[in-house]
């Protein structure tokens, strides 16, 4: 270990992870460190490993070797990591997982469902959090209702649901216009500023990796610039 995990708020270490049969190798030995309110962008070409990082990163996987430290503690001696995802990490993905059957503003809502809001607080909640992302308008609509850049606005209110330190994004512009694209970056950036979020995006997108304190490039699975 070359640094110290204390001095980071999340700090992977070796991190490596073969698919599906032991003949991939989707991450071989990547470290990095993420402080705190800042936003770091990974790019690099399809396949060679963003993703995976970015889920082990956010405990929705396990490594095969190697260990992730959030605040100094390893994620490893973590006894529930469902709580802990809830409680510190916001998930934002290209595609947008929203559920066709619900309105916006109870797509919002379901992070809490785990919490101890009650009702009335969590549409409280939700309701703030769609003005944040200026969706107010649309709090009574279905995902098949909206557009896909309102789709993805809604994502973003439902990631912040639960008041996570560092928001995880998978091409979160990557299915938008270059308007639409541009709202949730400004978003993004707005966020950051304003709730000191901490911000790891993968993403193609020059644009996107043009706001980014530092850019990570991956390739084969390891990072070749930092």
């Amino acid at each position: 270990m070359s640094e110290n995990p204390k001095d980071f708020l999340l700090y992977a270490d070796q991190l490596h992870k073969q698919y599906p049969d032991g003949q991939v190798r989707a991450l071989g030995g990547v470290s990095l460190g993420i402080k705190e309110a800042e936003y770091t962008a990974i790019t690099g070409p399809s396949g060679c490993g963003k993703s995976t990082l970015l889920n082990v990163i956010g405990a929705l996987d396990r490594p095969d070797k190697g260990e992730v430290f959030f605040r100094g503690a390893p994620l490893g001696n973590q006894r529930d990591l469902d709580r802990f995802r809830a409680r510190q990490i916001g998930f934002v993905f290209q595609s947008f997982f929203l559920l066709p059957t619900l309105t916006s503003l109870e797509n919002v809502q379901i992070p809490m469902f785990e919490g101890a809001l009650g009702s009335r607080e969590r549409t409280r909640k939700a309701e703030e959090l769609l003005g944040l992302v200026g969706m107010s308008h649309r709090a009574g609509h279905r995902p098949g209702q909206l557009s896909v850049g309102e789709r993805q606005r809604i994502a973003l209110a439902r990631s912040l649901a639960n008041d996570p330190v560092l928001l995880l994004a998978d091409e979160p512009t990557g299915n938008l216009d270059s308007h639409n694209a541009t709202l949730v970056l400004d978003l993004l950036t707005n966020l950051r500023r304003d709730r000191r979020l901490s911000l790891l995006i993968v993403t193609h997108s020059p644009d996107v990796a043009a706001r980014a304190d530092r850019v990570i490039r991956m390739r084969d699975g390891q990072i070749v610039a930092n």
